[in-house]
């Protein structure tokens, strides 16, 4: 009687364990089957930068297969200097290019509305955050 009430203790142990380690890979899968990237970057301006803020740029691509609406993400540089998203939803397979001067906004560009350089002409570090300031990625990968 004692082994089948220990058998059965340990039974819904076992399942409570699986469970929860169920859920959490649930959660962290979400987050990580996003496979939202910062792909390619241009942080050097066409001389005169200041005339030319569209040459300053950040690809972020969305490698998954399901759209991410990226309202409330942030790009960021070294400095802090901090791009927030408006609500646009980037498809699966795409790519948005956000740069640092002025424009209309669009399915494949975001502006940052900037009337001055943002990122270091000699290199600069991009960072890309979801929305509960996670780090998702950041360029070149290989900073940090």
């Amino acid at each position: 009687m004692k082994k089948q009430l220990l058998a059965g203790i340990f039974g819904i142990f076992l399942a409570i364990t699986f469970l929860g380690t169920a859920l959490a890979e649930e959660e962290n899968a979400s987050t990580t089957d996003l496979q939202i990237a910062i792909t390619s970057a241009n942080f050097v301006a066409t001389s005169p930068e200041k005339e030319n803020l569209d040459d300053e740029w950040v690809e972020i691509t969305n490698k998954g297969s399901s759209d991410v609406n990226l309202a409330g993400w942030t790009l960021a540089d070294a400095q802090n200097h901090t791009y927030t998203f408006p609500d646009f939803a980037l498809a699966a397979g795409a790519k948005v290019v956000v740069h640092t001067g002025e424009g209309d906004d669009d399915t494949e560009n975001l502006f940052w509305d900037r009337s001055t350089s943002i990122w270091n002409n000699s290199g600069d570090l991009a960072v890309l955050l979801d929305p509960e300031g996670n780090m998702v990625s950041q360029y070149p990968e290989d900073e940090a």
